[in-house]
């Protein structure tokens, strides 16, 4: 089963810190457990709106607060994939590009294990060095 990758608990601290206020289907309490809502019938609330958690701070998806970094703040990161596999067996490690209205800001400086520890660097990366709030 898939399931949905979330940014880290620090990583959503420093997203509503840069002004991120999309309240999803979860959200951090003052601790690292992703609180989320659920319907009566037991199923995720997947409503945007849904209410934030009182002392919380919002838990997107990387693929939400990648679409807030490039629609609010004109940073698109691209994640790329490197083959490594000189024997043939299909592992690859990942890499990152940060790019403002199209010009390169920045390039990983290492390759990452998963593709989701290269969004969640990428994020984080992008919110401590490329934003200026």
């Amino acid at each position: 089963m898939i399931t949905e990758d979330y940014v880290s608990f620090e990583t959503a601290k420093l997203l509503k810190e840069k002004g991120f206020d999309v309240w999803g289907d979860g959200s951090y309490d003052s601790g690292i457990e992703i609180y989320k809502e659920y319907s009566p019938s037991g199923l995720l609330n997947s409503c945007a709106t849904s209410k934030p958690h009182p002392k919380g701070y919002p838990a997107p998806t990387f693929q939400m607060a990648m679409k807030w970094l490039r629609e609010v703040h004109k940073l698109c990161i691209t994640i790329i994939p490197k083959v490594t596999d000189d024997d043939g067996s299909g592992g690859c490690l990942w890499e990152w590009v940060a790019t403002y209205l199209l010009v390169p800001q920045s390039v990983s400086l290492e390759l990452f294990e998963s593709y989701e520890e290269a969004c969640e660097a990428a994020i984080k990366y992008c919110l401590e060095n490329l934003l200026k709030k």
